[in-house]
């Protein structure tokens, strides 16, 4: 069975002791971290969660934007940390993934907070006129550039973009991967680390947790 909490950045003591801190999950977290593991299909690591609702709770956004929806799992993070008013709209290539994350959210009573769109990110947001107070990004690693210069006119000034799995496992340090095929991805993970120096539109910063996030400020 693959360990989805696996994960080579940090020490694995370390990792351990930073869970052990973590609330408790309930059980429709904990059904859904085990749904993952047994299917292999990923979703952020559970401190990770746990920043993104604090982040939420922090900025008191009204509206959220994010961009690979998955199983449904970080969806419902943020979700449980908005206001009355708040909303998140989540995109999700893949149709099977799209129906398990609409369950998972009726599930937790949200499906009023979240609305839930199918389909290809990179034409949906193109065609999106809104402006977000945060966006958070898992989707495809290898595209981040891309998603990147497209989503960061719809983010609010002042607004947060939030990148998970940045360190793709400590492969972005290094550069070694374990299999060619995976090559493209670390090489453009890392150069769209490295222009994140140049961006003076935003203040950024890498924080070691998990597959490593990066938190981009965009300048009011």
């Amino acid at each position: 069975m693959e360990d989805i909490f696996a994960k080579d950045v940090l020490d694995t003591n370390l990792q351990n002791f930073l869970r052990s801190l973590l609330p408790n999950s309930d059980q429709l977290l904990l059904e859904m971290e085990e749904f993952a593991q047994n299917n292999h299909v990923s979703i952020v690591l559970p401190e990770v969660g746990q920043l993104l609702n604090l982040l939420v709770n922090l900025k008191k956004p009204k509206k959220v934007l994010e961009i690979g929806t998955g199983i449904g799992y970080s969806t419902i993070w943020m979700a449980r940390a908005l206001d009355e008013n708040g909303k998140i709209t989540t995109i999700e290539l893949l149709p099977k993934r799209y129906e398990i994350a609409l369950s998972n959210l009726k599930k937790a009573g949200l499906e009023d907070r979240v609305k839930l769109i199918n389909g290809d990110a990179r034409e949906i947001i193109s065609e999106i006129k809104d402006t977000y107070d945060i966006i958070f990004l898992d989707a495809a690693k290898g595209q981040y550039q891309e998603f990147f210069n497209i989503s960061q006119t719809l983010l609010s000034p002042n607004g947060l973009l939030i990148c998970d799995n940045v360190l793709i496992n400590g492969w972005v340090i290094d550069l070694k991967y374990p299999e060619r095929r995976k090559k493209t991805m670390v090489y453009r993970m890392r150069a769209f680390l490295e222009n994140l120096k140049n961006e003076k539109d935003f203040i950024s910063s890498i924080i070691p947790l998990g597959d490593g996030v990066a938190l981009l400020f965009k300048r009011g």
